[in-house]
């Protein structure tokens, strides 16, 4: 950052001084307050927003509580407990008789949001009588400190304001769904990290760990999957309250302007509501032109954020017809204040131009925490004052954005989407279904044989009819993404997206997932049965023997083995072909020394079908519980996060390894294979330089740990390398392989996050069994594999050398990595290493290429041998997961992930 020591003021030194020259803009003081709402100086201590000053989670629950013991307007719920077992309250606050109502207007809401069996003239009547629910919260990313001081401000200004025409008028027509925070663990730790730092060299350094348990900044990418607890909490929360808008905080807005505010920027989808896309277009323009009216200069909308992922949990609701966005508001670090001259803007910044999407520019000067939490205020109050002026507007149109969608999909496909018990791993697909029911989705079962596509169902399919009110999320994550090829000129360089461009959800977990192209008839709709619950496919064990056989083909298959293996049995694999409940394949899993019983049960959590027999082959190869280590630096590393938490609920049980865990060598003592997760391999190598952070968070694993792995390696080891971390293998271990697309600029390459397809070169391979032929993997700026002389292993997968590996999303020059390797496998010395060109766990989605380290983790204990290099990846058969149309009156074609 540049001029920081010259400009940023530390704690304690010319207090005086800064606040002579502040003078933040800020919106209307409380008019009236009442002397029986305690304000939050007299609980807190200080002011939210105050230099040097951030309340903690405990602290603003507390002031919460109080708050709320003191008047009629605020009541507080519980939504459930974080990942670190804190209780999540919020605030719901309105008028006193809207709040002794809450049930009847809960009930408006429900009932305009599904749009079923209400008239227009109904609708009209409903959204006459209703009132406004929104949500606003203090934000997800807990280093972002300033939403979740704003939401004390905010909360004492609407609880404690008299006679103030603008609070009455929100109090009367809106109630608000006031989260303090969506981070309650996050904001805890952040404000742990600055109070231990404060007045010292490191008060600005950055948080040595995930500010949410697992996923840190990914929390707000967990919008449909909702793996994380927070999530489900949020995603329930919502659907049960169903709030016309959801406003979200964040920072930081780009620089120099003051507060980012929608229009996003292109491109949007499709499957958005264009009254939903409307009316974020204009909270946008309302919140800038509100903060200009109240001498808060510097919004911008149409720069830098795109809103095509829809994983956003801010952002997912807007497919359940919610105005759902975020603002992003300037941010320096934490609560420590900053002043900016305008030397330091970028030099086409520094005349101070207005411009159309910039219509009052930032002049510069200081920048303190309590300019940002009264921006954020100023927005709030901004989203609060229109839903309560166009209240019944923004409930009508929320019904008629569900009863379009009901029509749509009675009108044009697809009409319902299919899917199958015959798949590959019937446990992901019924997760796929869990996954769509979470979201509030109604999902239905054949009850007999279902009909569609001109081909029969089987009693037990699933079934999603589209023709209900959230149903363009369905299309949302089923679908295929085409991303467009955006210039402002044909010959132009493309505009680079922001996120990912390509998620489809059958793809990435493999599940074969069929469109329906005609409209389903009454006859069969009578042969469905909603489920009002999710409940998991049974698992069984099939004849009898006191040895058991399960397929390898089932990310569910590794569960079950580990817990087999904690529980005291035994376990091989097979590399013969043999019969297994699911057919016949290489990798069957035999399972003795435990009773028929405890088995039962563990097919049962696992939804597997095994097969009893009478022994296992004499030429299988036993296998004991693999001892994994996980590399864990200092820098917060959220590919990390996300394989900890796989391993740990497939039952791997990982170890953290730290620098100094790494550098002490002998790891072959205790590690049968260890992962590096995706980092850039400077951060493996170097981590924080020294300054940066505390001493003890310096560094990375250095020329001391590379020497470690290297001999751990040689010694029979197993390392297994995600994404970038390949190119740190490659280099620190000296690999005959090098990167294929290394040192191409963005407009000769660029991939920010798609789906492609990758053929396996050997399905008989070990590293692959239960894979399909070519399945499909997520490529997130990542690279591509060439070997070089020398070279000892086996390349695993390949991209296809004849065409474009894209299925979903956007790829530029995808000839660049055609036909070079996605997965190699490298012998090394006694080991090997496993280079995944790609990120085979990306955000808990990628359940279709998990078994790419689940069984690069079992291989350490030597089942596979070396392989030659083969040429050319061959053609091969698609049989992996992508939602393809049916052929009209035939069968429908298989699909890939």
């Amino acid at each position: 950052m540049p001029k920081t020591t010259k400009w940023a003021l530390p704690f304690g030194a010319l207090i005086g001084l800064t606040l002579a020259l502040s003078s933040s803009a800020q919106v209307t003081f409380t008019t009236n307050p009442s002397t029986s709402v305690p304000t939050p100086e007299s609980i807190l201590g200080h002011q939210p927003g105050d230099d040097f000053y951030l309340a903690n989670y405990d602290e603003s629950r507390e002031y919460f509580h109080k708050l709320a013991a003191s008047s009629n307007r605020v009541k507080l719920i519980t939504v459930g407990k974080t990942t670190r077992g804190l209780d999540w309250e919020i605030a719901i606050i309105s008028s006193p008789e809207n709040l002794a109502t809450l049930g009847k207007y809960k009930d408006i809401s429900r009932r305009l949001a599904d749009g079923r069996g209400v008239s227009a003239a109904e609708a009209h009547e409903l959204a006459r009588q209703g009132k406004a629910i929104v949500h606003i919260d203090g934000g997800l990313h807990s280093s972002e400190v300033a939403g979740a001081q704003q939401s004390i401000n905010l909360a004492y200004k609407l609880v404690s304001s008299q006679n103030d025409p603008e609070v009455d008028a929100i109090l009367n027509n809106v109630i608000l769904m006031l989260w303090p925070t969506l981070n309650p663990d996050g904001q805890n730790e952040v404000v742990a990290w600055y109070r231990k730092n404060l007045g010292t060299t490191f008060e600005v350094s950055p948080l040595p760990d995930l500010y949410q348990e697992y996923v840190g900044h990914d929390n707000n990418r967990d919008g449909y999957m909702n793996n994380m607890l927070e999530s489900r909490d949020v995603t329930r929360t919502e659907i049960e309250w169903d709030p016309v808008i959801f406003y979200c905080h964040h920072q930081t807005a780009p620089f120099p302007t003051r507060i980012f505010v929608p229009p996003f920027v292109e491109p949007i989808s499709g499957n958005i509501h264009p009254l939903m896309a409307r009316w974020l277009n204009a909270l946008g323009t309302d919140i800038a032109a509100y903060l200009d009216e109240h001498g808060m200069p510097g919004a911008v909308n149409r720069v830098g954020f795109d809103n095509w992922y829809p994983g956003f949990l801010d952002f997912t609701h807007i497919f359940r017809n919610s105005i759902s966005f975020f603002t992003e508001t300037a941010l320096f670090r934490y609560a420590t204040p900053r002043f900016y001259p305008v030397d330091e803007f970028p030099k086409d910044q520094r005349g101070l131009r207005s411009e159309v999407f910039y219509s009052s520019p930032w002049k510069g000067g200081w920048w303190r925490l309590r300019d940002a939490v009264n921006y954020m205020e100023g927005a709030s109050m901004a989203v609060l004052d229109t839903a309560a002026k166009y209240r019944e507007e923004l409930l009508y149109n929320r019904y008629q954005s569900a009863a379009d969608n009901v029509i749509r999909f009675t009108k044009e496909p697809p009409f319902a989407y299919v899917v199958p018990l015959e798949q590959r791993d019937l446990p992901e697909a019924a997760t796929l279904v869990q996954k769509i029911m979470i979201n509030g989705i109604e999902v239905q079962q054949a009850a007999k044989p279902f009909h569609a596509n001109g081909r029969e169902y089987a009693p037990g399919t699933w079934v999603i009819l589209m023709d209900q009110p959230f149903s363009p999320l369905v299309k949302e994550l089923f679908e295929p993404q085409h991303y467009p090829d955006l210039r402002e000129t044909p010959n132009s360089p493309p505009k680079l997206p922001y996120d990912v461009t390509g998620w489809t959800l059958p793809m990435q977990m493999g599940v074969q997932v069929a469109p329906v192209l005609e409209p389903v008839s009454q006859t069969e709709r009578a042969s469905l049965r909603r489920m009002d619950q999710f409940a998991a496919p049974a698992g069984n064990i099939d004849g009898t023997g006191g040895a058991f056989v399960l397929s390898h083909k089932s990310n569910a298959s590794f569960k079950a083995l580990n817990a087999i293996l904690d529980g005291g049995g035994h376990a091989s694999f097979g590399p013969m072909e043999t019969d297994t409940p699911e057919g016949s394949e290489s990798g069957a899993i035999f399972v003795t020394g435990m009773d028929r019983d405890k088995i039962k049960k563990v097919a049962g959590d696992n939804s597997l079908r095994l097969k009893g027999v009478a022994s296992a082959p004499k030429d299988v190869v036993a296998i004991k519980k693999a001892r994994v280590g996980l590399y864990r630096s200092w820098v917060a590393n959220i590919d990390e996060g996300w394989t900890r938490w796989i391993l740990e609920n497939y039952g791997f049980a990982p170890v953290t390894l730290r620098n100094g865990d790494i550098q002490a060598g002998s790891l072959r003592e205790h590690f049968d294979a260890i992962i590096l997760p995706d980092a850039m391999p400077e951060t493996i190598r170097n981590g924080f330089g020294p300054g940066r952070v505390p001493g003890m968070y310096t560094g990375g694993i250095g020329e001391v740990g590379a020497a470690a792995l290297r001999e751990y390696v040689r010694g029979g080891g197993t390392l297994i390398t995600f994404n970038n971390a390949s190119l740190f293998a490659i280099d620190d271990l000296g690999l005959p392989v090098k990167n294929g697309v290394a040192g191409l600029k963005d407009e000769e390459f660029f991939c920010s996050g798609c789906l492609l397809r990758v053929e396996l070169q050997d399905s008989g391979a070990s590293a692959v069994w239960g894979l399909p032929h070519d399945p499909i993997v997520m490529f997130e700026r990542g690279p591509a594999f060439e070997t070089k002389d020398g070279f000892r292993g086996r390349i695993l997968a390949a991209y296809p050398k004849e065409q474009s590996p894209l299925m979903s999303g956007y790829l530029l020059h995808p000839e660049r990595i055609q036909g070079k390797a996605a997965a190699v496998e490298v012998q090394y010395g006694n080991g090997r290493v496993y280079l995944l060109g790609f990120r085979p766990q990306w955000r808990g989605q990628s359940h279709g290429t998990y078994k790419f380290f689940f069984n690069a983790i079992y291989e350490s204990q030597g089942l596979s041998k070396a392989g030659p290099v083969k040429a050319e990846a061959p053609k091969v058969h698609n049989e992996a997961a992508v939602v393809k149309p049916a052929t009209a009156g035939g069968e429908d074609i298989d699909e890939p992930n």
